[in-house]
């Protein structure tokens, strides 16, 4: 396993890095998230980093892509490097 990066979009102003962490965690086990807020505060970024196979992140991305969480649609993406 290797570690595979998630960018989610669309998360509230007010969403929190233990928030989105134990939402994902309900998915496997994450090892970091960050936030990025640069550019627009209203509008974060989260970095959720997890050591999963590629099929297992390409399987949460699908899951959670377009999800209603804490009253806002987020999207998911698979960082590839």
């Amino acid at each position: 396993m290797a570690t595979k990066v998630i960018l989610l979009s669309g998360l509230r102003a007010a969403s929190t890095e233990d928030g989105v962490r134990e939402w994902m965690r309900g998915f496997g086990p994450v090892t970091h998230v960050a936030f990025v807020r640069d550019g627009n505060a209203a509008a974060p970024l989260a970095v959720v980093e997890r050591e999963i196979s590629e099929a297992q992140a390409f399987f949460i991305v699908s899951r959670i892509s377009d999800y209603w969480h804490e009253g806002s649609l987020v999207s998911a993406r698979l960082m590839v490097h």
